[in-house]
């Protein structure tokens, strides 16, 4: 008789890098992390008895963004109203009406960029989550924004301390023979 399948829960949060979108999912005794790209998925699993220590690192990806989606939507609104103030003060001569088409265009592409930049504000600060096995460090693909991070590395922990047992502390190692 074969195996049964696992049953995965998915872990809260979800990863955008340049590997992929990534997830994480819980097994019985394990954690799976799984990484997309259009066809092409990646499974790493990790045993919680193997598991040393999971570590969230704050980083500065949201500050990054912000300033490359701001500045990039302050030079599309600087363009836009450049144009339409040029063709308004130019409305006696004949082709002003050609400047209102690029004014239209790059306003829409500035209105495209500052909501991004309110969306990425809007779901906090980024972070970089990582474990720590018996065979070194694996950085993690998700989650990436620090609140549903906290709530990850929340449950993960408990379910490793349960699979693992209660820890000892230093005082009871060295009673130890």
């Amino acid at each position: 008789m074969s195996a049964e399948a696992p049953i995965y829960r998915k872990v809260p949060g979800a990863g955008l890098s340049w590997k992929g979108i990534g997830s994480l999912w819980l097994a019985e005794d394990h954690l799976l992390e799984v990484t997309s790209i259009v066809i092409l998925e990646q499974y790493r699993r990790f045993f919680f008895s193997d598991v040393r220590a999971f570590v969230l690192r704050r980083t500065k990806v949201r500050l990054l963004w912000s300033c490359i989606l701001g500045g990039v939507g302050a030079v599309f609104a600087l363009v836009a109203g450049t144009a339409w103030l040029f063709g308004a003060s130019n409305a006696s001569q004949d082709w002003h009406i050609a400047l209102y088409v690029p004014a239209f265009l790059f306003g829409f592409g500035a209105v495209v960029f500052l909501v991004l930049l309110a969306i990425n504000l809007s779901l906090g600060p980024t972070c970089r989550c990582h474990l720590l096995t018996s065979t070194g460090w694996h950085a993690l693909s998700a989650p990436t924004r620090l609140g549903p991070a906290i709530g990850a590395q929340a449950q993960i922990v408990s379910i490793i301390q349960t699979a693992q047992g209660p820890a000892s502390t230093p005082a009871e190692e060295a009673a130890t023979p």
